[in-house]
């Protein structure tokens, strides 16, 4: 941690209310605002970013790991596939189970082997103090970051954007993958490494979403649940299987659109959930549902 310390401003969730929507905050009764806190371990919360909101990068995300007592367990080619891309920028991809703790603890391996790595992040996560500047929130500042003349950051996606939901399979996926970091490891000749992260929300979750677009509502509000499904990890094991390396001219010689090299990447990751030693084939055929 570091030794110069600034106040750490708690979360209140009234007060928070009155400054987004002051008519609305009038009419919650206080029994609501006890439920939420408890929903969203408020408390908890609280108390871990009043003694952590000061560290560096690196001390935070090991935190954050140790707070939720996570067992990490690396399978497929492993922590060597890292070791062996020391030095070089990387392009990461993977899944997105939980929406938030996987991408901590990878991040939180990643950084101990690429310290200049950056998390392409969603815009929230600019209030996290210890990791605003190893994050990059949006395509603009991705570009600037990679055009600059001194730039050694590999980087982190979770293509879909989104954590995995229940698609039209019946089967629990991510979405369609974004293909911008095919287009960027295309563009900068940078290798990628596939990372699978088993796990999946809890079934309350998936039966909200299922309601939501019942009702063709287009607010997830089913993100409320999203910081309960994180501290109900604590104590977990979470499986990681690292994939085999797509190099620069792997790339070139597949001779296809980032679109569906996209595509063949995700459906290859969730393929390591079976094979952790399967190494990528450009001939993959992408079966998995879009939506």
């Amino acid at each position: 941690m570091n030794t110069s310390s600034t106040s750490y401003t708690p979360i209140d969730l009234p007060s928070l209310a009155k400054k987004v929507n002051p008519k609305l905050a009038k009419v919650i009764p206080r029994c609501m605002y006890r439920k939420l806190e408890r929903l969203l371990h408020v408390k908890e919360i609280n108390e871990f970013f009043a003694a952590h909101h000061d560290d560096d990068t690196r001390t935070f995300l090991d935190a954050v790991v140790s707070h939720l007592d996570l067992q990490i367990v690396i399978e497929g080619q492993g922590i060597e596939a890292l070791h062996a891309l020391e030095g070089e920028r990387v392009i990461f991809a993977s899944n997105h189970p939980y929406g938030g703790p996987e991408a901590m603890a990878l991040f939180s391996i990643v950084h101990r082997l690429f310290p200049d790595a950056k998390l392409v992040a969603q815009s929230f996560l600019k209030f996290i103090k210890p990791i605003e500047t190893a994050c990059v929130f949006n395509k603009k500042e991705v570009k600037t970051l990679m055009e600059a003349a001194n730039n050694r950051s590999s980087l982190i996606f979770y293509p879909a954007g989104y954590c995995s939901r229940i698609l039209s399979n019946g089967e629990v996926f991510d979405y369609s993958w974004q293909s911008s970091f095919v287009r960027i490891a295309r563009k900068q000749r940078m290798p990628i490494l596939i990372i699978y992260t088993d796990g999946e929300l809890s079934r309350k979750v998936h039966r909200w979403t299922r309601l939501r677009k019942l009702l063709r509502i287009k607010l997830s509000i089913e993100t409320i649940f999203l910081v309960d499904e994180m501290f109900k990890l604590k104590g977990k094991t979470l499986r990681m299987v690292v994939g085999s390396t797509i190099t620069p001219e792997m790339i070139d010689e597949a001779k296809m659109s980032d679109r569906l090299l996209a595509d063949k990447l995700r459906q290859y990751c969730y393929e390591l959930r079976k094979d952790p030693e399967l190494v990528f084939d450009p001939n993959i055929v992408p079966t998995l549902p879009q939506l």
